[in-house]
């Protein structure tokens, strides 16, 4: 009887020592992005960020921009640029309907990155600075793109959505 009481506490103290993964309401990281959208994650980027002349692109005006891309495979969008061509700031957040579709398109935007450091180098080299840390990330059915004044705290607030 002693042994079974034993048991059971063991896998009582294990089982709740388990229960948090760090998150105060109970969902997983991946569960926690899902609940958000690209433009809530946006709209928190531009609480600190700014870019020059920015205008929102649809998911249908994407391939403008980006070459390649397979924008069936999209399930929601965020995409502002500097309008004037004069910047070269971007901030792209998509939302894939599954984690190979993001993989497929980061070459596509990879291209897209340094298709606009190389326009740049010579139209605008004082833009330069902007590409240092400028980034085509992917966290399983999402994408993250950016080219901005402030790369490092772009990715530190992407970071806390990925990280809960």
């Amino acid at each position: 009887m002693k042994k079974v009481l034993l048991v059971t506490l063991a896998l009582i103290l294990l089982l709740s020592g388990c229960e948090s993964d760090g998150n105060t309401n109970g969902e997983s990281n991946a569960a926690a992005l899902e609940s958000v959208s690209p433009q809530t994650i946006a709209e928190s980027i531009f609480e600190s960020i700014e870019i020059p002349a920015s205008v929102q692109k649809t998911k249908e005006e994407l391939p403008d921009f980006i070459g390649g891309l397979d924008i069936s495979n999209i399930h929601q969008i965020a995409y502002f640029i500097c309008a004037s061509g004069a910047s070269p700031d971007e901030l792209l957040i998509i939302k894939f309907n599954h984690a190979d579709d993001a993989a497929n398109a980061k070459s596509h935007v990879q291209t897209r990155l340094d298709s606009r450091k190389k326009d740049f180098q010579d139209y605008r080299p004082d833009e330069m600075v902007k590409f240092n840390g400028a980034l085509v990330q992917i966290n399983a059915n999402w994408l993250f793109f950016y080219i901005t004044e402030d790369n490092a705290k772009v990715k530190e607030i992407i970071s806390s959505y990925i990280n809960g």
